[in-house]
């Protein structure tokens, strides 16, 4: 591998969360990269992804489904864990068309409604 394809390995441009979708990864500020994605999109991930062989964890801005950031955190699987109930119920009433499991740790993740996911 390459000096420019091992650094493009370290940093990538973009990561493809479990919802399928590739998200780019904003290095405005070096020291901590970061990542703005919809919720819906990360149900399923269970630990932040990291950049630099896997040594810095991007800072997660955890969107709604209109793009409004919800919560910043370096720790995604505490957010599931602990914030997660009191923000998804917040979350149900502002957004009834989307999908709010109870389990995000195994919940489809995904970019469409609720009516979109199950072609109702």
């Amino acid at each position: 591998m390459g000096t420019a394809a091992a650094f493009g390995h370290q940093v990538p441009q973009s990561i493809t969360v479990p919802s399928g979708s590739s998200i780019h990864i904003d290095y405005t500020d070096v020291h901590k990269p970061s990542l703005h994605v919809k919720i819906q999109e990360v149900f399923g991930l269970h630990e932040t992804p990291k950049v630099l062989n896997g040594t810095l964890p991007l800072q997660m801005h955890l969107l709604t489904p209109a793009m409004r950031p919800i919560q910043i955190t370096y720790d995604l699987k505490s957010f599931w864990e602990n914030s997660y109930a009191e923000v998804a119920k917040e979350l149900r009433g502002k957004y009834k068309r989307h999908y709010w499991p109870q389990n995000p740790f195994e919940a489809v993740a995904t970019s469409k409604t609720k009516k979109h996911m199950y072609g109702q």
